[in-house]
């Protein structure tokens, strides 16, 4: 009971403050004491300010790494979905194309171009993402549409190497397209050389040449009348047995992502 009475002084005593101080300050009297109380505490007030914005900061802070987090993951999810497009737009135009049969063709990512570096060297292989374990073997034809890109090369269960037409050990049968001209075709790195064109042959600039074809029973090799590129130029000597044409792929391989593998039986 005594503990009660002796703090109802103290609190009568702050209301009475309160009261007064408010009223005061109603009337402006206070104005120079506030002022004065101001700059008083502003070393005070500069001190929770500066402390109080740290510890904004560091909220601040968190949201920014959180934000940058969500960034990441929405441009990966774009990523996805830009290859995804690609991918599909892939497969809509191929499965288009009548030759060769849609019913053989399996897709495959390109994972790698072993020494091939953009704008110094042309790609002379690519690694995609099918192996044995897919029933890919070596000799399989490599095409984009109905182009031929190259043959399988090299092959363990989960991937394959393929040489393009414009590598130096690529040797096809060819022929021009809606002539009876018949030559091989030999990879020169960045272009290919058409030789073995009798003298005969009506060979011309902008030829398009075509591969003759050359499946074993298992429906291995290279399908026949599949797009190996244009002629370019034709050297044809007079004394010579044979004349030779340069030509040109029409697709720019460094800009795939995705081919097809012609699968045998």
């Amino acid at each position: 009971m005594k503990k009660n009475e002796s703090l109802r002084v103290p609190f009568f005593v702050f209301l009475f403050l309160s009261i007064l101080i408010f009223g005061l300050s109603k009337t402006g009297i206070l104005n120079g004491a506030v002022s004065v109380l101001g700059k008083a505490t502003a070393p005070l007030q500069s001190i929770t300010f500066q402390s109080f914005n740290v510890f904004r900061g560091a909220g601040n802070s968190n949201k920014v790494k959180a934000i940058e987090e969500v960034n990441r993951e929405l441009l990966k999810q774009l990523v996805g979905q830009q290859a995804l497009k690609a991918e599909n737009d892939a497969l809509h135009d191929q499965f288009q194309v009548a030759n060769p049969r849609s019913k053989n063709l399996l897709p495959a990512r390109i994972v790698g171009a072993p020494s091939f570096i953009p704008g110094v060297t042309e790609p002379s292989s690519f690694i995609i993402d099918k192996g044995t374990s897919d029933n890919i073997s070596v000799g399989d034809a490599v095409v984009f549409k109905d182009n031929l890109i190259g043959k399988i090369g090299q092959a363990n269960m989960y991937f394959s190497k393929v040489f393009l037409i414009t590598d130096r050990s690529s040797l096809i049968s060819a022929k021009i397209l809606g002539k009876g001209t018949d030559g091989v075709i030999n990879g020169e790195g960045k272009q290919m050389i058409l030789n073995n064109v009798v003298q005969s042959s009506d060979l011309k600039i902008s030829d398009i040449v075509v591969s003759k074809g050359d499946l074993d029973l298992k429906g291995r090799g290279y399908p026949p009348d599949l797009v190996i590129g244009k002629v370019m130029s034709v050297k044809k000597t007079p004394s010579a047995l044979f004349q030779k044409a340069e030509v040109a792929n029409l697709i720019d391989f460094s800009s795939l992502s995705i081919v097809f593998i012609a699968r045998g039986q």
